[in-house]
């Protein structure tokens, strides 16, 4: 549907005499047979003809060029053809000046496997030979690999990237000039670098990007950060089993031996949001105090669990050391973790027969920490040693904890 879409776009534009591409990831992806997300467009006709030609639009990027056109509410990014000036933060270019030869445009390009572009006729334009490094599984820059690097230091991780997520590996010239220009990472933003190494670890091939990463030193302007990827190598692969971010930095940080309080400080040097940093936080804290060895299951007492920590990270919990053990999976069963919680007659503060209100009028004492500690021993008893969720039987209970602490 998207491509009928966007070659309304294509039509319309040569209708008015003008040249109009699919370019970059989108041409990749077609001929990899891999799910297409954005389809870009790129063209001769200036942003001012784009803008003409289409009503419904958004003037996205005019400085560069860009122009969103809307199709039956999809968004299609058209750019007119162009060079690049100097990189001034090595990552984005001063200038942009507008072109009308399209090898001009695709030389601009990181990877050949980008530079390419297809007419509405599907006829390939493949200058730097994009389809041939893909069919031999290369990741290769465009041109001189050094120079495209420092014009874009994020480049870098791209490569990586494409390598994981294709399973490709990298050219002999462009992993040299890698290794050279590493040290430019450090003018990256780091949150665009925490999301290159997101899509990265989610990739079909992780442990191809890490070993990457290992190679090249990329990350060696942040020591933690490398040493994490060093140290973990060996159970990379075991991130393939695993669902969330949250759970697969959970389990590098604890194969690489990181502490609670090291992990939270790698998340929060990611500038990862405060609910992910302590939900990861959380899970290393976890794994460090049960210390599973790998692929060697042990029984779990998860009533205590779910009581600290609730069903939610219970669940991830489970999936992470079912990571852990991945090559003795079969002995380890969800159903125990899923009897335990539905067989639990209370499972929150919330749940019990009685409020801290009840407490201190029953007990007569005013309030204080006391309440708390004492609604946590009732949570216990009742959801797991059989005390019954009665005002009576609390109450009781309540009265006899109190009087053992003031004695």
């Amino acid at each position: 549907m998207a491509i009928e879409l966007a070659k309304r776009v294509l039509d319309r534009l040569e209708e008015h005499g003008f040249e109009a591409y699919y370019v970059g990831g989108c041409v990749r992806d077609w001929l990899l047979q891999r799910p297409v997300h954005d389809i870009d467009i790129c063209t001769n006709a200036h942003p001012g003809d784009v803008i003409r030609l289409f009503p419904d639009h958004v003037p996205t990027g005019l400085k560069h060029g860009t122009v969103s056109v809307k199709v039956e509410g999809q968004m299609f990014e058209v750019t007119t053809f162009r060079t690049e000036g100097k990189y001034e933060d090595y990552r984005r270019p001063a200038e942009v000046q507008f072109v009308s030869e399209l090898r001009l445009d695709l030389e601009r390009r990181d990877f050949t496997m980008n530079a390419m572009a297809m007419d509405r006729h599907q006829v390939l334009h493949d200058p730097f030979g994009g389809r041939e490094d893909m069919e031999h599984r290369l990741v290769r820059a465009v041109g001189i690999p050094l120079e495209r690097f420092q014009e874009d230091a994020l480049r870098l991780l791209r490569g990586v990237r494409f390598a994981s997520q294709l399973g490709f590996a990298i050219e002999d010239q462009t992993m040299l000039a890698m290794k050279q220009t590493a040290p430019l990472l450090a003018h990256i933003a780091v949150e665009r670098i925490r999301e290159e190494l997101n899509k990265t670890l989610d990739s079909r091939a992780p442990e191809v990007g890490c070993q990457l990463l290992n190679e090249t030193r990329l990350m060696a302007y942040a020591p933690d950060v490398e040493k994490l990827f060093v140290l973990s190598n060996e159970h990379v692969w075991r991130l393939h089993h695993l669902q969330s971010m949250t759970q697969k930095w959970a389990l590098l940080l604890f194969a690489a031996n990181y502490s609670p309080v090291q992990s939270r400080e790698v998340c929060q040097f990611l500038k990862m949001s405060k609910r992910e940093t302590e939900a990861i936080f959380c899970l290393v804290e976890l794994l460090t105090r049960l210390q599973p060895q790998w692929d060697i299951p042990q029984s779990i007492e998860w009533g205590p669990l779910l009581l600290e920590v609730g069903w939610d990270t219970c669940n991830e919990f489970f999936l992470l050391l079912q990571a852990c053990w991945w090559n003795e999976r079969q002995s380890f069963s969800m159903q125990v973790l899923l009897d335990q919680y539905e067989n639990m007659p209370v499972r929150t503060i919330k749940d019990l027969a009685i409020t801290g209100l009840d407490l201190q009028v029953a007990l007569q004492k005013k309030p204080g920490e006391w309440i708390v500690r004492v609604l946590e021993s009732l949570l216990r008893q009742t959801a797991l040693h059989g005390l019954p969720n009665t005002p009576e039987a609390l109450v009781e209970v309540a009265k006899k904890e109190v009087a053992q602490d003031e004695h």
